[in-house]
């Protein structure tokens, strides 16, 4: 991972050079903004109880780095994504599931990716980042015990289409899909959680 990191800064520090204007060839920034809908599911001990979580979520990332070709971009990816809705716990032999509310659910990824852009006048994308995911959730101002996952694996795929601005500023608009996973304990049972999380998200591009 610092390698990889490494090669991304390094090419951010070469793409300062001068690039041509509305072209994909130089220092590269990108930030993305919107709302979709998500599912989380942890499962306790293969069945022996359930926590699940699944409805209206908020999602953001910044992508820094450069081009390493033209319309071929290598960044460093910082992904967030919140869930609202209530969780809802179960476990087996019980047909009632208990309602529970939290004061924050926040998935966090940190990892590296490419974006593409496709060649001509439409200014389309597609990009692909992983990384590192931490899932952090917050109930009466605590940590909840129950969810005691370490760090897990998360990845991103957003395709979109952006207008250009002026010379090197684009806007847009793309669909963002996000996977995070995460094993942990509790009581020592095992843990696995999982998300999924389908997002409309406003894309703004400077490079």
């Amino acid at each position: 991972m610092k390698k990889f990191l490494l090669s991304i800064a390094l090419a951010a520090v070469c793409a300062f050079a001068a690039s041509a204007p509305k072209t994909h060839d130089g220092f590269f920034l990108n930030g993305t903004m919107g709302f979709g809908y998500a599912s989380f599911n942890d499962d306790i001990a293969k069945g022996s109880a359930e926590l699940t979580c699944e409805g209206f979520a908020y999602e953001g990332s910044f992508k820094i780095g450069g081009a390493v070709a033209t319309n071929v971009i290598l960044h460093a990816t910082f992904g967030l994504n919140v869930l609202f809705s209530d969780l809802e716990g179960k476990e087996k032999g019980y047909s009632e599931k208990e309602s529970l509310e939290h004061d924050g659910f926040n998935i966090f990824m940190l990892g590296g990716g490419l974006t593409y852009f496709f060649p001509g006048e439409s200014n389309a994308y597609i990009s692909a980042s992983a990384g590192i995911t931490d899932v952090s959730i917050t109930i009466n101002g605590h940590d909840y015990e129950f969810l005691n996952l370490d760090a897990g694996f998360g990845f991103n795929i957003t395709v979109g289409k952006e207008w250009w601005m002026n010379d090197e500023l684009g806007l847009g608009v793309a669909f963002s899909f996000n996977h995070n996973s995460a094993d942990g304990s509790y009581k020592y049972a095992k843990n696995e959680a999982s998300t999924n999380t389908f997002s409309l998200v406003a894309s703004l591009t400077f490079n």
